[in-house]
């Protein structure tokens, strides 16, 4: 085995002749990774730089060296390690909604061709990357938006047990990633056959789930709901799937697969985990690569402890070093990390944040993550003030916060920009690094924004918040963004300001006896314009957040453009934020009409034509003053 680099244009430069260690892990639907270890010489150093490739002579797959350290003790050491080729995809998102429809392979092609192999901005390709992948046979009925794409097609895969991998052919310099199913054997893993150096073996049903009840669009008895069932009794095991951002307009006739195909897909993550982690005899009668390779489905059993297993072989961890090799093999699903079960966790939070849910759907998301992190709304007893307006004080004081303040023309979040989203938008991305967002790959952490006002021009002053959770130090910050003139045209960086706590913010947060008395308000008085009459009214008021509804009757002269179509009195009940208003027409007559309402509470007809006679619904939905 040697091991050959090749510089960032895929050029050989050299070979490194001697090393100390090398920890080359293969992963059938996963991401590979690597660590060599070797002595500072100058050739070495020279060699094993940041972004050159490494090139194990007896293997299909390449790593790109992504971490370089140096120590000194009795030899001074450089270390490199980094992920394999097949990392390229971390460093796209899915740039927009992508409707996946068909065979695995026909989607992941869709998926690398938009987005890396030949997307429609030409900066986001990635020269000399192929992809290959016979029909697998596996049916495929989602959507994906804004999504790491290393992510999407590596859960894809997993989900549908298929392996992933990124060929490097150093003739023609190009990477070929590829799908495939893995092969069955007939090896058999044994201590006792003496095969097996070491064995340790889990299983673990504690997120193990059967049946699940997958929610799609609509709300309450209007819903769309579809259902996958397993057991009764003790064993069957129930979770709920929230899918509304799935929307039957995408899908047609194939949405109730597309629900199903969701529901599928978290089930494969709360399987029972079945696994063994083992020792291969290098001496035994199973020749690696031979007998038995990555992806292939083996018997392991032990009869000490009763266990045996047709299972696939998930990961391979070859070891070289003084002693010579060593394999290590990991048969059956391990449990989930940490980093994981944070991935799922929070997709359903970005489902609530990216669906028109309530606060109901954002709580439901945010208690999956709470299994994960703990609760997240618990009060510290070092924050817990004698009053309630103490504590709210002590949270501004306490929680670690991230405002973010920018000047004209300098934002885009994740190169996506604020500019563009509607109020009531929500945007999701996956990294944090140094003082900006990125669209890069990290495991630091995940974003959740959801725009509360300004329009998508970019003119005048548009707020966003949301929260970034940090994986590295389990961190929970709350975000608000706000921005001042950002022009079509301009996208540079959120920049992050950690800024102290100030008296007015304080105030701003602070309970008091006038925020409380206006939230006890329920009641709601209005005056009507020319020609309109009412039907019913109902108002709903929750936490500064109003909801109203009205029934009116738009006489024979309809409402010209501009005009009031009613005003609300109360001071109580005037919006600073818009997120929805709307006039739906009713009972067959009529049409559907834009409208707004000013922060005096005046509603308006917005459209350029006169909203013609008829009954409507007036919903209006915003934040409160």
């Amino acid at each position: 085995m040697e091991l050959y680099i090749y510089n960032s244009s895929r050029e050989l430069t050299g070979i490194v002749e001697s090393f100390e260690y090398l920890r080359w892990t293969r992963r059938y639907s996963q991401c590979g990774s690597f660590e060599l270890k070797a002595i500072a010489t100058p050739q070495n150093t020279a060699l094993l730089q940041e972004g050159n490739f490494i090139w194990k002579n007896d293997d299909e797959e390449a790593g790109i060296i992504e971490h370089l350290e140096m120590e000194q003790a009795e030899k001074e050491i450089i270390t490199a390690s980094g992920r394999f080729a097949t990392s390229f995809l971390s460093r796209r998102i899915t740039w927009q909604m992508e409707k996946l429809s068909g065979d695995l392979s026909s989607c992941v092609g869709q998926l690398l061709n938009n987005h890396l192999i030949s997307p429609a901005e030409t900066a986001r390709r990635i020269d000399g990357i192929a992809f290959s992948s016979p029909n697998l046979g596996v049916a495929v009925s989602t959507q994906i938006s804004y999504k790491n794409l290393m992510d999407a097609v590596t859960e894809l895969c997993g989900a549908s047990e298929i392996g992933i991998k990124t060929v490097f052919a150093p003739a023609t310099r190009v990477f070929t990633v590829a799908l495939y199913k893995g092969a069955d054997s007939q090896a058999v893993f044994s201590k006792e056959y003496e095969n097996l150096t070491e064995q340790s073996y889990t299983e673990s049903a504690a997120d193990y789930a059967n049946t699940a009840l997958i929610g799609g669009e609509g709300e309450g008895e209007s819903r769309t709901f579809a259902a996958i069932t397993s057991g009764s009794g003790e064993t069957r095991r129930e979770i709920f799937v929230d899918a509304k951002d799935l929307q039957k307009t995408d899908f047609g006739d194939g949405y109730t697969d597309a629900l199903i195909f969701r529901g599928q897909s978290k089930l494969s993550e709360q399987e029972i985990r079945y696994s063994f982690d083992t020792s291969v005899n290098p001496h035994g009668d199973l020749t690696y690569k031979t007998d038995f390779d990555l992806g292939q489905t083996v018997k392991v059993m032990s009869k000490a402890w009763g266990v045996s297993m047709t299972t696939r072989i998930t990961e391979i961890e070859e070891t070289y070093d003084a002693d010579g090799l060593s394999i290590s093999v990991v048969f059956g699903k391990a449990e989930l990390t940490i980093a994981q079960k944070m991935r799922s966790d929070m997709s359903e939070v970005k489902t609530a944040l990216s669906a028109p849910a309530g606060i109901a759907e954002v709580t439901e998301a945010l208690d999956a993550v709470s299994g994960t992190l703990g609760n997240l709304s618990e009060v510290d007893p070092d924050i817990q003030g004698e009053t309630f307006t103490a504590t709210v004080n002590n949270l501004f004081g306490k929680l670690p916060a991230l405002e973010i303040t920018v000047g004209a023309g300098t934002i885009s979040a994740g190169q996506y920009a604020l500019r563009h989203m509607e109020p009531g938008d929500s945007l999701y991305f996956t990294s944090w690094s140094g003082n900006k967002f990125s669209d890069q790959p990290s495991d630091d952490g995940q974003v959740f924004l959801v725009k509360h006002n300004g329009d998508s021009t970019g003119t005048g002053y548009q707020r966003a918040m949301g929260f970034f959770i940090s994986r590295n130090t389990m961190t929970f910050y709350v975000i608000s963004i706000f921005i001042y003139n950002n022009p079509s045209g301009a996208a540079n960086w959120l920049n992050i300001n950690n800024e102290p706590i100030t008296t007015a913010r304080l105030a701003s947060g602070a309970v008091t006896t006038a925020k409380i008395a206006q939230e006890a308000d329920a009641s709601i008085t209005y005056s009507l314009g020319s020609g309109v009459t009412m039907g019913a009214n109902m108002s709903f008021v929750n936490k500064g957040v109003v909801s109203i509804g009205m029934q009116v009757n738009v006489g024979s002269s309809g409402v010209a453009s501009g005009g009031t179509i009613l005003a609300i009195t109360n001071a109580n009940f005037y919006p600073y934020a818009m997120v929805r208003c709307v006039a739906t027409a009713v009972g067959g007559s009529g049409t559907n009409m834009p409208i707004t309402i000013s922060a005096s509470g005046v509603v308006a007809n917005a459209a350029s034509s006169t909203l013609p006679t008829g009954y409507y619904l007036i919903s209006c939905s915003y934040a409160r003053a």
